[in-house]
């Protein structure tokens, strides 16, 4: 047997699929999604070029009607930085059968500390990235913002502050928001000082061990009092978790809560 044809065999046996990276395309070595892809694209956002990435599923090829799961990944300001968030909402979304999404990402981790006197600076890249995905990748207006520690907050703060009129998402997906826009939102709850006549959405909220415990459970008890008509809420507190550990669980959790009908 030639070496080229066994090479080839030996790859067909063990089901792996080599990594390839052709332009700007970089298949991923998947063995169940051997034709799954990460494609990393630019776009424009108050006037600057950025990079973003998207994980467009096997399923793709055939389906362009695919809901979109957008990740917010800063840097970690006070806490190790994890380098597989993108990996992890992938993994969620992969635990439910028969389910499958667009994920949407900036290519690298910014170095941007997300505070809620930034909201609007932070918000506005997402609402330039999906305007672009929108025109060149999706047929589908399911959008679900997720992410965790500070930039979770960003997403909480999203699902209060959108135009009413003009949402760009109706999924949220959140894990130890910090302290400062977990205080931030609190205030908004109890002035009620956001946008009315919302309807549909949905938040999966969590947090862990190494979060402030009452700040947290103040929030939580500031929107079941509220009783939103237009919301679904569900809470998750993860008592043998810290923040390093939770997030894949908790992501998954929430795509599973998001999505499962």
């Amino acid at each position: 047997m030639k070496f080229n044809t066994f090479l080839s065999f030996l790859i067909l046996m063990l089901g792996v699929v080599p990594v390839v990276l052709a332009g700007n395309i970089l298949t991923e070595p998947l063995a169940d999604k051997a034709s799954s892809k990460i494609e990393v694209f630019t776009f424009m956002s108050s006037g600057k070029k950025m990079n973003g990435k998207i994980y467009l599923p096997s399923t793709y090829n055939s389906n362009k009607n695919l809901p979109t799961i957008y990740l917010i990944d800063f840097t970690e300001q006070h806490f190790k930085l994890a380098t597989d968030e993108f990996e992890k909402v992938i993994d969620g979304v992969s635990q439910l059968s028969g389910f499958d999404a667009l994920i949407v990402s900036l290519e690298d981790i910014p170095d941007i500390n997300a505070e809620p006197g930034k909201f609007e600076e932070h918000y506005s890249i997402f609402k330039d990235l999906s305007s672009f995905v929108d025109g060149r990748y999706d047929n589908n207006s399911s959008r679900t913002f997720i992410g965790k520690g500070s930039e979770s907050g960003l997403v909480l703060m999203a699902l209060f502050l959108e135009d009413r009129d003009k949402p760009l998402f109706e999924n949220f997906i959140v894990t130890d928001p910090s302290p400062k826009y977990m205080s931030a939102i609190i205030s908004i709850i109890e002035r009620g000082d956001f946008p009315k006549n919302k309807s549909n959405l949905k938040l999966h909220y969590s947090f862990s061990t190494s979060n402030n415990r009452e700040l947290c459970t103040n929030l939580i008890k500031s929107i079941k009092e509220a009783k939103y008509k237009w919301l679904q809420f569900e809470s998750i507190e993860y008592t043998n978790s810290d923040f390093e550990n939770t997030y894949p669980i908790s992501y998954a959790d929430g795509i599973k809560y998001i999505f499962s009908k």
